[in-house]
């Protein structure tokens, strides 16, 4: 069966998944205002954007480690704290090649941008394994807790 997810993620593209649209900020907003948007919306990341361009991306990493452990005052506007420049993957990619970018590098969100390069989208972790588990759902809940656990014997009575 992990044939045929392979099989679904070569042929699924980006812009068939449902991204996440209401998540851009300016960079000047101040770090008060995005945590209650983050909050409110429920998700891990925003992206920092200048009308249609993506300048920037702030993510629950970025509170943990450059605001809340370095005690920055919340109406720093989020510009000073993002990560500039991320990462982004093509709104006409192929979801395997997109996965492949965020798992090599170390990213749980990744700007999805048109061919122009302005924004589109918002593709995180979340979205990517609820489409897996959506369309495999007997693959993925009939998977063990620990994916290198193996069965002495088998169950039953």
């Amino acid at each position: 069966m992990s044939g045929a997810i392979e099989v679904i993620l070569k042929e699924i593209r980006v812009q068939d998944l449902p991204l996440q649209r209401d998540h851009r900020i300016s960079p000047s907003t101040p770090l008060s205002e995005v945590y209650e948007i983050l909050d409110k919306n429920r998700q891990g990341a925003a992206m920092v954007c200048e009308g249609d361009n993506v300048v920037g991306i702030f993510t629950d990493r970025d509170i943990l480690y450059r605001t809340a452990l370095e005690g920055i005052d919340p109406q720093t506007p989020v510009s000073s704290v993002m990560s500039p420049r991320p990462v982004t993957v093509r709104f006409d990619q192929k979801l395997a090649d997109a996965i492949k970018v965020m798992v090599d590098g170390g990213y749980r969100h990744a700007p999805v941008v048109a061919a122009d390069g302005h924004e589109v989208g918002l593709l995180s972790t979340r979205v990517i394994l609820k489409f897996i588990a959506d369309h495999y759902p007997e693959t993925v809940l009939n998977l063990p807790p620990r994916l290198d656990q193996r069965l002495m014997q088998p169950e039953g009575g």
